[in-house]
């Protein structure tokens, strides 16, 4: 809504903290990949 001063890259956030904890090397993620241009996808 109006009143809303959120971070804009909350997402990205909560996508770093997610692949340090399920991705065997989170430089390189295979499960959470980013889509550029869409945003981020799970992969088998």
């Amino acid at each position: 809504g109006y009143g809303y001063f959120g971070d804009g890259r909350l997402v990205d956030v909560h996508i770093r903290r997610l692949r340090t904890k399920i991705e065997t090397d989170p430089a390189n993620p295979r499960h959470v990949v980013t889509v550029r241009g869409l945003g981020y996808k799970l992969a088998p």
